[in-house]
């Protein structure tokens, strides 16, 4: 996750990666500007059921929860201001 966060180069752009199981556990990766990142990353980890640490705009973890990933979305949404989106 962390290979495809740099090819996109995630110093302005707040992205989510999650990898895993889609009703069971999985790994998350937030990454973006240090000071959304050191915001949303807790509470991502909390909604995903799970728990992670972070530095320098980019928070990891592990989740117990991965079927709440459109939780954590709607979260990283409100949080920026963009509507939602269907994928």
């Amino acid at each position: 996750m962390n290979i495809i966060a740099n090819e996109i180069g995630s110093e302005d752009t707040l992205l989510l990666l999650t990898v895993g199981d889609e009703k069971g556990a999985g790994l998350f990766l937030l990454a973006g500007p240090a000071e959304a990142v050191e915001t949303l990353g807790p509470r991502v980890a909390e909604v995903l059921e799970g728990k992670g640490a972070g530095k320098k705009g980019r928070f990891q973890g592990k989740a117990s929860n991965m079927s709440r990933r459109a939780e954590a979305r709607a979260l990283l949404q409100d949080y920026v201001g963009t509507p939602s989106t269907e994928e």
